[in-house]
């Protein structure tokens, strides 16, 4: 009897503590708490932010985090002042123009802090420096697009005339060179990389130019978030920080999370890629938003005339508590 009795209290709290275990892992998965954020595009750029999410850095902080692909910057943006994103990933002048028209949003964490854009002509043509384009035919995506913008800050500088713009879909703007109506493209990568690949020549390197000191995507969110929910926008911030020092120790990670997020992606031009763009520093090590990257996007748009002179401060547009505090890993 006594057997039976131990037996059954052995098998009792057995159930009790698998019971309690379960109960425990529900509890667990129901106490992280839902974060949703916005990216303009499903970009190689915004690597941070899906290897933060595909190594489980917001996990281990207790974040669930929803990644929505907007179609824009702009969308992501109104979909943070509408309430249907706590964060959205772009521009950061987007948001900045957002509040020149009411919007109350903050900056909070740099992910692309170089500038991924280069000019590219094919390997045969006459074209070998900016200086060749005089009165050449430039392909570039259809504005709001920073690309564009810095095309035609730069042309306006270097005082290039003649110059004719052919706007297309962003992803295409190899196609009219291609097709000979245009003599030189303005890409993002990966394009850039697979145009080198079929016997293109870089004409333009916008990354060398800024050389890792442009804020040229980052992540955004409303004022009264970050006011009301400083310990979600806290551990936010602090994953994308390990994310960003994890590509620069670790850039086969890098490497790794790109191939899953970019299937149809040929894996060398992945590696290429990611390679160049750690190289010339557009991944930053750190998410703060200095004041010099910042003011380098903020004049290409005055240059552009989408802002005035005097009309947005870094102060009024930059919070860095969150990426000071992320530390360093």
């Amino acid at each position: 009897m006594e057997k039976r009795t131990m037996k059954y209290l052995r098998n009792a709290f057995a159930s009790l503590f698998v019971t309690a275990s379960l109960s425990g892992i529900a509890q667990s998965a129901e106490a992280k708490e839902q974060v949703v954020i916005f990216q303009a595009f499903q970009s190689i750029q915004y690597l941070p932010l899906y290897i933060a999410m595909d190594e489980g850095l917001f996990a281990k902080r207790g974040l669930e985090v929803k990644k929505v692909t907007a179609g824009g910057g702009a969308q992501g943006v109104a979909a943070v002042i509408g309430g249907h994103a706590d964060f959205s990933l772009q521009d950061p002048m987007t948001a900045v123009l957002a509040n020149i028209k009411g919007a109350s949003l903050v900056n909070v964490a740099m992910v692309v802090s170089g500038v991924p854009v280069w000019m590219v002509a094919p390997k045969d043509s006459p074209i070998n420096t900016l200086n060749d384009a005089k009165d050449k035919t430039i392909s570039t995506a259809i504005p709001p697009s920073t690309s564009t913008y810095l095309m035609q800050n730069l042309v306006k500088e270097k005082g290039i005339t003649g110059v004719k713009v052919d706007t297309v879909a962003i992803g295409t703007e190899i196609s009219p060179v291609a097709a000979h109506r245009a003599d030189i493209a303005t890409l993002y990568q990966p394009q850039a990389e697979q145009a080198l690949s079929n016997g293109y020549k870089i004409v333009y390197d916008f990354a060398k130019q800024y050389n890792g000191v442009f804020a040229f995507s980052t992540i955004d969110t409303l004022k009264s978030t970050a006011e009301k929910r400083p310990e979600m926008v806290q551990k936010f911030v602090s994953a994308i920080a390990e994310a960003e020092s994890l590509m620069q120790k670790s850039p086969d990670i890098a490497y790794r999370v790109a191939e899953t997020e970019f299937t149809s992606l040929d894996k060398n031009v992945v590696h290429s890629a990611i390679k160049r763009m750690l190289d010339q520093k557009i991944y930053p090590a750190a998410p703060v938003i200095s004041r010099q990257a910042f003011q380098q996007g903020l004049d290409v748009q005055i240059s552009v005339g989408n802002i005035k002179p005097g009309e947005v401060t870094w102060e009024n547009s930059v919070d860095n508590d969150f990426a000071e505090k992320a530390g360093h890993f």
